[in-house]
This record gives C-alpha cells, sequence and structure tokens, in this order.
C-alpha cells in the first residue's frame, strides 16, 4: 500500500543547464497525491523547463527526480509515460488530418486478427469522455475541432496511457472565460479520482480557483528580497537566523547578489511571503 506522506512525484536538487544559461538552479518541488499544485510565474522563470525535466524531454545537470518515492531515470517522455506521468503542453501535440481515436493510439497502437484495433480504444475514450465529463467524439477529426475540444483530447491522450500525474503546461492560455471554467471543473474530477496535478500558470486568478498549494517561480519576488537584504538591520538577521530554512534561502539571495545574476528556482510560496514580511517590518 502507497504511503499517503510520500509525494507522487519529487524534484530534489534539480539544475537545468544550457549552453550560457542556467534555467534552474537547486530546485525542489513535491507533489502529493490528490493535490492540485500551482508552479505560478513570470515567462522565462524557468517553470516549463522544470516540467520538461520531469517529463524526460530534458536531462537534468544535476539533482534527481522519484516517483512514490523511486527515484527514476528519464531518458525520454517514454519512460516519465511508463511511470504515470502525463503532459498536456501548451502547444498541442496533434495531428489534424487523423481522428481523435487515431490520435489517441498514436504510439500505443494495438492490432487485432491484423488490424488496428480501433473498436477497443474507441470505447476506452468515450468511457475516458464520460467518466471526466470532457464531451469528446473519437470519430471527429482533430482539425475539426475546437481548441478547448483539443485540449481535451490532449488529456484523454494522457489518461488513455494510465498517467496518474498530470503536468498541464499553461492549459488556460488557448481557452475562452467559458472553457476556462468548464476546465476548471474537469480537473477537480480528476483530482477527486486520485490524480494529482502540477498546473503551471502566471495568472493569480487560476492559482485561487484551483490551487491546494502553490510553488513561486518568480523573478520579481527574488529582486524584491535582494533589495530587502540590502537593508536587513541586526535585529531582522538574528530573526532569520532562528528560522533555519527562511536562512537558507536569505544565503541563496546572497550568492545571488554576490554573483550579479537573478536567482532562480521554484521557491515555497509562504516561505518567500514570510522572509518578505519579516524584512520589510
Amino acid at each position: 500500500m502507497q504511503d499517503e506522506r510520500v509525494p507522487v512525484l519529487e524534484v530534489e536538487g534539480v539544475t537545468k543547464r544550457f549552453p550560457g544559461v542556467v534555467a534552474n538552479a537547486d530546485v525542489n518541488f513535491a507533489l502529493h497525491r490528490g493535490e492540485i499544485h500551482c508552479l505560478l510565474g513570470e515567462n522565462g522563470a524557468g517553470k516549463s523547463t522544470l516540467m520538461n525535466v520531469v517529463f524526460g524531454l530534458y536531462q537534468p545537470s544535476e539533482g534527481r527526480i522519484l516517483v512514490n518515492g523511486e527515484p527514476q531515470r528519464f531518458t525520454s517522455s517514454r519512460d516519465a509515460i511508463a511511470a504515470g506521468i502525463g503532459m498536456v503542453h501548451q502547444h498541442f501535440q496533434l495531428i489534424p488530418v487523423l481522428t481523435v481515436v487515431e490520435n489517441v493510439i498514436l504510439g500505443v497502437e494495438t492490432s487485432r486478427r491484423g488490424q488496428l484495433d480501433l473498436d477497443t480504444a474507441r470505447e476506452r475514450i468515450i468511457e475516458l469522455s464520460q467518466a471526466y465529463g470532457l464531451g469528446v467524439d473519437p470519430d471527429a477529426l482533430v482539425g475539426s475541432l475546437s481548441v478547448g475540444a483539443q485540449q481535451r483530447v490532449e488529456l484523454i491522450k494522457a489518461l488513455y496511457r494510465d498517467a496518474d500525474i498530470l503536468i498541464l503546461d499553461e492549459p488556460t492560455a488557448v481557452l475562452t472565460p467559458g472553457e476556462v471554467d468548464e476546465f476548471f471543473e474537469v480537473v477537480r474530477s480528476l483530482v477527486d479520482d486520485g490524480k494529482s496535478i502540477v498546473f503551471i500558470t502566471h495568472k493569480l486568478r487560476e492559482v485561487l480557483a484551483v490551487a491546494d498549494r502553490i510553488t513561486v517561480a518568480d523573478l520579481a519576488i527574488f529582486a524584491q528580497l535582494q533589495s530587502l537584504r540590502a537593508e536587513i538591520t541586526p535585529r531582522q538577521a538574528e530573526l532569520v537566523a532562528a528560522r533555519p530554512r527562511l536562512s537558507r534561502y536569505l544565503d541563496r539571495v546572497d550568492d545571488a547578489t554576490r554573483e550579479r545574476r537573478p536567482l532562480r528556482g521554484p521557491v515555497s510560496s509562504p516561505r518567500v511571503q514570510e522572509m518578505v514580511a519579516l524584512l520589510s517590518a
């Protein structure tokens, strides 16, 4: 039986470097069973890069990824999918001239009597669509569907591959306000069924609407910390020192300031807010 205290997904000390750029630096992140964990931050803060590492599209320069407490080494997205992780990208990975069922089974096709077994796949898609209120016709051409419907096809692709962990990358960026509300209902139904969701966004309204927990990847907050740190009083320094986790964050701020670089990496929102409040007092 799975220990509910063990995160279903954990990122430990992950750094991702590209030539001349550190996209993620020593990032720690945990997702627990049956929760929506929002990864919030402005464009360029490294949110999608981190999740692309988790999904096996990039390899971490340092650090490790654990699923249900077990260390993983993903060399491709196929490995991540096999571990129960699905990702809906901001830019859909669909072929417009194929039907929904043909898109969903692409790469995991099964055959019966020497032919593609579309009937079994069609039944499974209808089952998933009804279970989560997705309203997808398996025989519709993807190119004829609305953007919102295409996004639901992407969700079905992940669920068809038995994903228990879903990464949603800026899922509302292409949706109308009405579609956003419908999408939130779908997300809640997934969580009610025991799925765990990483919800990447830069919109505070969405965070307030759906998040169980929030992790912030926001360079503006770090800039504010750097500014406040420059004027810290001895009493404030004592208060920070009394909180080991905050003290470690302050060390990271100092290192970034000394090296004249932005401090990157998602940081737990309550701790950042506590730090800003303490240094602003």
